[in-house]
Formats: structure tokens, C-alpha cells, sequence
């Protein structure tokens, strides 16, 4: 079963989305904060993709996590979401991560990670 790392602010949609992931066949690591998921992934956690909000309180919003992941944790597929950010935006931003505009669509994302990680052989 893939473990999801889900970083997301607002703790009610937190609540959701971890669940909507579990019930879709995922193990779930859920954190308020990009230091909290850092923190995480620097303690080697067997995180296989990371399910992230962009606007985040603290220092790191969700394009700085990412690019964090990708220079630390290469191979870990970041997904990135939100309902501020337009797609448009995203890629302006970040070519490297999938983006998805809220109100998802958890169905299409959850095959979405699936297809990653099975091209990362996980």
C-alpha cells in the first residue's frame, strides 16, 4: 500500500483528504505545514508521493516544498493543489509538478499518483 504524505493548512480539509486518500487504498501521513512534512522526509519516512496544498503557512509554501523534495528527495512525485493558484499560474511557476485546482476531483488524482509511482516502480 503507498504511503501519501498530505500537507494541507486548513485542518477540516486536511481531515477529508486524508480520508478520501485512505479510502482509495492509500496509507496517509498528514501535516499541517511544509517544516512538519520536511521534517518527515528528512527522517527518511517511507513517503512515497506528497499530496500538497500551495498557499501554507510558515516560511515554505507548496512550490518551495517541492522544490525541496526534488533536490532531497528525488523520485518522491509531488502533487500540488489549491484554489487561489490557476493552472496557468502553477506551471508558470513549476513545470516539474502535477497541479490540480480546487475542488478536486480525489478519483482522478488518486489514479493520478498511482500512474507516478508505478512509472517510479513503486
Amino acid at each position: 500500500m503507498p504511503t501519501l504524505l498530505v500537507v494541507e493548512d486548513e485542518l477540516l480539509i486536511r481531515l477529508h483528504v486524508a480520508d478520501t486518500f485512505r479510502d482509495r487504498g492509500f496509507e496517509v501521513i498528514e501535516v499541517g505545514d511544509a517544516a512538519a512534512a520536511v521534517s518527515i522526509l528528512k527522517a527518511k519516512a517511507p513517503v512515497d508521493a506528497v499530496f500538497s496544498d500551495v498557499s501554507l503557512p510558515g516560511e515554505m509554501d507548496g512550490f518551495a516544498l517541492a522544490r525541496w523534495i526534488r533536490n532531497h528527495r528525488p523520485g518522491v512525485p509531488v502533487v500540488l493543489t489549491s484554489g487561489e493558484v490557476t493552472a496557468d499560474h502553477a506551471h508558470a511557476v513549476s513545470r516539474e509538478e502535477a497541479f490540480f485546482a480546487k475542488p478536486c476531483d480525489y478519483d482522478h488524482i488518486a489514479e493520478f499518483i498511482r500512474r507516478r509511482l508505478q512509472e517510479c516502480g513503486v
